[in-house]
């Protein structure tokens, strides 16, 4: 067999992480794991977490989830924050699109919460995902999605996304 005509391209996700998986030592793959544990509502679910609905107000850009507000109110909204932050639109945007990745799972007392490397693989995934679907949307524009520590007030790692110019 020629190996150099065969390649192996990683996923965002470390295959290695199901070993810390609860109930996991049967699952051949993260694959199989996750039709295991989430079945197909949660599968969907999932993908609409790592695809998300995005809105556009003016020009800034938010994840549609983390936006709290009517259409109707949007425009009232989006004044409050620009005097509030001053028109800076990096800080407008984080002020909404930052979110802890705790957060994400109020309510879950596992312990795969306090495992930093299963809170990572898990944002490292937010990141890639969200940032190919404002790339896909918004492919001339600058947009960032990054981790970071205790961002906007928020505890912990968190995940944030803004336009970078």
């Amino acid at each position: 067999m020629i190996m150099e005509n065969i390649r192996v391209f990683e996923s965002v996700v470390n295959d290695a992480i199901v070993n810390k998986m609860e109930d996991a030592q049967w699952c051949t793959d993260l694959v199989q794991y996750a039709a295991y544990k989430c079945k197909i509502d949660g599968l969907i679910a999932s993908a609409y977490l790592f695809c998300p609905q995005i809105i556009q107000i003016k020009d800034y850009i938010f994840i549609k989830q983390f936006w709290n507000h009517s259409v109707e109110d949007s425009m009232d909204y989006i004044s409050v924050l620009e005097k509030q932050y001053h028109y800076d639109k990096k800080a407008i945007e984080m002020s909404v699109n930052t979110w802890s990745l705790g957060d994400f799972f109020v309510g879950d007392s596992g312990k795969l919460m306090d495992d930093d490397e299963i809170v990572f693989q898990f944002g490292n995934a937010i990141v890639y995902f969200w940032k190919n679907r404002v790339k896909n949307l918004f492919p001339d524009r600058k947009i960032i999605v990054e981790l970071g520590d205790s961002l906007m007030g928020e505890l912990g790692i968190c995940v944030t996304m803004y336009e970078e110019f």
